[in-house]
């Protein structure tokens, strides 16, 4: 901005080019007009800004599970650190329309052991069987306290279930009735453990229910 007198053009209020010029407070002030760039974004980008935003929206949908399975994954928040590592898990068309596999989502991260776990389902007594076997103790991988945990998604409702099962070192099976108002067709299930004070994770693993 600045400012000048000019007797000859008296009061001026214009503009000329890239500079605006007004009448304020008894002087002629002369402005320059800032333009600022705006590059239309790529489909490239725009593909990107769709897989993040609705991975964005599964991670408030799935938010009790990814707080135990993504815990010390880098210095963000867990959520961040769902949406970064399951980017790969998803596809866009040329409308932008997103697609998640979820056979390849992760629930979890960490060097753990995953968890042995098997899951069938009884569509007459609607009710999931997760069979657990034992698993022996390694220093730094696994210990036999370790908690496991199983998650069931309905990619319908958009719907999540976390179910403590055994711990690591036990045999054993635990029930779970199929939620009110979900189709048992659309649950996705998944299975991971970590330590018993939380600090740590395995990866998660993807069940095929049988």
């Amino acid at each position: 901005m600045a400012k000048f007198n000019s007797y000859l053009l008296g009061k001026v209020t214009k503009s000329v080019g890239n500079v605006t010029m007004c009448y304020m407070n008894k002087q002629n002030i002369a402005r320059a007009k800032i333009f600022s760039r705006k590059d239309k974004p790529t489909p490239e980008v725009l593909a990107q800004r769709a897989k993040m935003k609705a991975l964005i929206e599964l991670s408030r949908r799935l938010l009790p599970v990814i707080r135990k399975g993504f815990i010390g994954i880098g210095s963000g928040t867990t959520s961040n650190a769902f949406v970064s590592l399951n980017l790969g898990a998803t596809s866009a068309d040329e409308s932008y329309m997103v697609t998640i596999d979820f056979a390849r989502l992760r629930m979890a991260s960490g060097l753990m052991y995953t968890p042995k776990v098997t899951v069938t389902y009884s569509e007459e007594n609607k009710m999931y069987s997760f069979e657990q076997e034992m698993q022996m103790a390694e220093e730094g991988y696994s210990s036999a306290d370790d908690q496991v945990y199983a998650v069931l998604y309905e990619t319908v409702l958009k719907r999540s279930k976390l179910i403590l099962l055994r711990a690591r070192g036990e045999n054993g099976n635990t029930s779970e009735s199929l939620p009110e108002e979900w189709d048992s067709t659309n649950v996705k299930g998944y299975a991971f453990a970590t330590t018993k004070n939380g600090k740590a994770a395995s990866d998660s693993v993807c069940l095929t229910i049988a």
